[in-house]
């Protein structure tokens, strides 16, 4: 019984890796004598780049690994002059794991870019209103509002709004005491 229970929990991760290697869609594009230039979409973050720049240099018959953030390519130099299929395959399945193990060491991109678009918004404000308002004073405003309006029909909705406003006021205090 315990011998169909591993097979069927290998044949449910096997099938779930075999997904993986087809969301990942590496393309070859060059390939001759020592050289190998592979091409995906995932390798465009710099973080991801520069880790499997690192860690793929330290495979079995790589001599030098390059990459381009750009066009998401990573070129390969080996020492050998051909591999099997079989070899070929291994390496393949070890840059695909090695790019997912990329990500647990990147940085959160999103809220990076979050944040620009705050700042952006800050500077559109400011020019706005010649300097009065930013983002941080209309979300005090906005939840300084809303706490008051709410008071009176849902209080614990309203002492949310009244918190998140305390917040955003000590966190403006903090920043206006370290400038």
């Amino acid at each position: 019984m315990n011998n169909l229970v591993g097979l069927g929990v290998m044949s449910l991760g096997m099938k779930g890796y075999q997904k993986v290697l087809r969301t990942q869609k590496i393309t070859v594009r060059y390939a001759n004598r020592y050289r190998l230039r592979l091409q995906c979409n995932r390798w465009k973050n710099k973080y991801i780049l520069t880790y499997l720049e690192k860690e793929l240099s330290k495979g079995k018959n790589i001599k030098k690994v390059e990459g381009s953030e750009i066009l998401g390519t990573i070129l390969f130099v080996f020492d050998k002059e051909s591999f099997t299929q079989e070899e070929f395959t291994t390496f393949l399945n070890y840059v695909v794991r090695q790019t997912d193990l990329a990500y647990e060491y990147a940085p959160v991109t999103l809220l990076n870019r979050i944040y620009e678009q705050k700042l952006r918004a800050d500077g559109l404000l400011k020019h706005a209103t010649l300097g009065l308002v930013d983002v941080d004073t209309a979300f005090f405003l906005y939840t300084v509002v809303q706490g008051t309006r709410l008071m009176k029909s849902t209080p614990q909705t309203a002492l949310g709004f009244l918190w998140w406003s305390y917040t955003i006021l000590e966190r403006s205090n903090r920043k206006r005491v370290a400038n």
